[in-house]
């Protein structure tokens, strides 16, 4: 008799982690219909519910905080962006947000320690250098800006906004004829 409740409380743990796991990823997928709808209360609504099932998920820390910075709530957006980091540091995708949310703020030295996380990572993004090149640019260390514009570059030819960036570098260096 032992053997058989031992069971059956096995056996409602496993259903109850089941329900539970479903559950999370019906919210995770209402809150992305939300976002495709530009309805983001109700995407940031689905996420935390999300969250309150699964305090240590990265992937719903990660979709509220970028909803977060599309609603330009930036400080909820860090704070949800820095957890999900946290819970997972191998993962570009909440670096480069948080370089994002840094950026908007006017904090470019932030921005690019998050950017460069992203490429310790990943470094074939040229996206991501060039948001790097961009704060430098910003934060008026043009020379730092013109490498990773050229890194940026060498990736993909065709990026006309790291083109540019690029020329409005070289010309702030007075060097017209490249």
């Amino acid at each position: 008799s032992v053997g058989l409740a031992a069971l059956m409380v096995g056996i409602v743990v496993a259903w109850y982690g089941v329900r539970q796991e479903r559950e999370f990823q019906r919210l995770i997928a209402v809150g992305d219909v939300a976002l495709g709808e530009d309805q983001t209360y109700g995407a940031i609504e689905a996420f935390s519910g999300a969250l309150a099932l699964k305090r240590d998920s990265m992937l719903a820390y990660l979709k509220r905080g970028d909803t977060y910075r599309r609603r330009g709530e930036l400080t909820a957006a860090l704070r949800d962006l820095g957890d999900a980091a946290a819970l997972d540091p191998s993962a570009p995708r909440p670096a480069e947000l948080l370089g994002d949310v840094n950026a908007a703020m006017g904090r470019y030295e932030q921005a690019r320690e998050h950017y460069e996380a992203f490429i310790a990572l990943d470094d074939r993004s040229p996206r991501v250098l060039y948001k790097l090149a961009l704060a430098y640019y910003r934060d008026g260390q043009v020379e730092k800006a013109i490498g990773r514009l050229r890194d940026a570059v060498d990736l993909d030819e065709r990026f006309t906004e790291a083109h540019y960036l690029l020329g409005m570098c070289l010309r702030e260096r007075r060097q017209d004829e490249e």
